[in-house]
């Protein structure tokens, strides 16, 4: 019957997704074949993945979009306006440490395969790179005032905060030597330090 999915339609399609994000993540958007996707779902026909995605490009758009998405409201659902601007700083920084350490694919090096989608996924998903950057950029205000009267500079100041919350991915271990609550309170003071010196 036209309309009615299958009960497991979210489940199947959740799969090609975490598939298609190592896949993507461990040799890059453009050398991963349809073929490779259904190879790791443990199915043999391509039609399968047609089925859910009508293209290679619809599941990566898919994937970065769904991942700013929780991203977005992860972070947001931590900030809260009765915080103190330094509470809600440390509450931006845990959360984002949080998520790093909760999916470790290697979103940076997918997010750099945003280039091989059209121009309209690509303003949407950057839309959604800026609500979150501007989050951020609100929590700095409140924490120095003065940063927003900065102009262009705001901007600027908030992604190199942002930079220093993001790299972690590169080197931080959730079951290494330094817990998370220890790594989230060295950024915000060395953040801290910075901001409230501006």
């Amino acid at each position: 019957m036209v309309g009615i999915r299958a009960k497991d339609h979210d489940d199947k399609r959740q799969l090609i997704l975490d598939r298609a994000a190592e896949l993507f993540a461990r040799q890059g958007f453009h050398k991963t074949s349809i073929s490779e996707i259904s190879k790791a779902c443990n199915v043999t026909s391509k039609a399968w993945i047609y089925h859910y995605f009508p293209n290679k490009e619809e599941v990566l758009f898919t994937l970065l979009r769904d991942f700013l998405e929780l991203v977005s409201r992860r972070l947001r659902a931590s900030v809260r306006e009765d915080h103190p601007p330094r509470v809600a700083l440390r509450a931006f920084v845990v959360e984002c440490l949080s998520i790093y350490a909760q999916y470790r694919i290697n979103y940076p090096m997918l997010f750099a395969e945003m280039a091989a989608l059209p121009p309209v996924p690509q303003a949407e998903l950057r839309a959604l790179e800026r609500e979150i950057a501007n989050l951020l950029r609100g929590l700095i205000n409140r924490v120095n005032p003065g940063v927003g009267r900065r102009g262009k500079h705001a901007m600027a100041i908030t992604l190199i905060a942002f930079g220093t919350i993001n790299w972690t991915y590169t080197w931080f271990d959730a079951k290494g030597p330094l817990s998370l609550d220890t790594v989230a309170a060295l950024i915000t003071d060395m953040l801290l330090s910075g901001l409230t010196s501006m």
